[in-house]
């Protein structure tokens, strides 16, 4: 081989990563980095009303969402009631929304699992609630629980268990149990994929052997299923926490935050502050608020489902 031949091969082996990676790079950044960037960048300011600019302001933003207000100014260590009520909705939206639609979503994945007559068309079905847009389950839901023409109070009062209609997106608590129901049936279906995925790669011989020892089906499935099944937990769990704490759409179509603020959680509250009273800086900080808290349970998930048996 030629000595010019060889100079353009060592060039291009050194230009391969960079040319292969190197856009790939530049998208993370361009999506990722800059964005996260920007976000930190407008915490620390503040829009002024006259002269349209933005000002630093330092933790000010913070202190004004975070914390109480005495006598005009924030006071360290006192919550305002404000952060309190909708960090309280968010806990309960994401924290019953993600329990129950990963039971559910664990109990039919391992039903589909077996050798079912049908099982093919159920696991095509079960799909539907996840690729329709959020924004139409979101209205195909508030409509359904509307008070007076509702899908949901006609056949409840079919049925004998009410009398009238039900109020259901007036009044809070039922407003919440509303959007978590729509959100069960939205998400479900994700949950039923990832772990059906993950089901998939646990060798029937240990099954065998198992059944072999005496093994009950708790046993198996806690010693055999569980191990194999935490990678596909993990990811399951954390894109499912994730899409629910900066869950707007259902939030917003059905109840808008409301009444009140009963069914207000982060992402809303972040969307009213920043947009609609256009609060970019405030809007912000919460927005880095939001973030922290999310690598905080992601961290949280990984350091418990985040040791896989084909590590061993």
């Amino acid at each position: 081989m030629s000595t010019e031949k060889q100079t353009l091969r060592r060039i291009l082996d050194r230009l391969f990563v960079p040319l292969t990676v190197g856009p790939t790079l530049l998208w993370i950044a361009a999506i990722i980095v800059y964005p996260t960037a920007k976000l930190l960048i407008s915490s620390f300011q503040f829009r002024n009303p006259v002269t349209n600019e933005m000002e630093f302001v330092g933790l000010r933003n913070f202190r004004r969402l975070v914390l109480a207000r005495e006598g005009g100014s924030a006071t360290f260590g006192v919550f305002s009631p404000e952060f309190v009520a909708v960090t309280k909705n968010t806990v309960v939206y994401v924290g019953c929304s993600v329990t129950i639609s990963f039971l559910l979503g664990l109990g039919i994945a391992l039903l589909l699992n077996k050798d079912l007559k049908g099982r093919g068309w159920f696991r095509t079905a079960v799909i539907v609630p996840w690729i329709l847009p959020y924004v139409m389950s979101g209205l195909m839901w508030r409509w359904m629980f509307q008070a007076d023409f509702g899908a949901i109070n006609g056949l409840l009062q079919q049925l004998g268990v009410i009398s009238g209609n039900v109020p259901f997106l007036s009044d809070g608590g039922l407003a919440m149990i509303a959007l978590i129901i729509a959100d069960v049936w939205v998400f479900t279906p994700f949950i039923i994929i990832i772990l059906l995925a993950g089901l998939q790669n646990v060798p029937e011989q240990l099954y065998d052997a198992a059944e072999v020892d005496g093994a009950g089906r708790w046993s198996r499935f806690w010693n055999v299923t569980y191990p194999f099944l935490k990678p596909s937990i993990l990811v399951a769990l954390t894109i499912r926490i994730i899409f629910d704490i900066r869950a707007l759409d259902l939030v917003w179509v059905m109840t808008g935050g409301g009444p009140g603020k009963a069914t207000e959680v982060w992402a809303s509250w972040l969307y009213r502050t920043a947009q609609v009273f256009n609060s970019p800086g405030p809007g912000a900080a919460l927005g880095v608020v939001l973030l922290a808290v999310t690598f905080a349970i992601v961290a949280i998930l990984y350091k418990v489902f985040g040791e896989s048996p084909y590590e061993a």
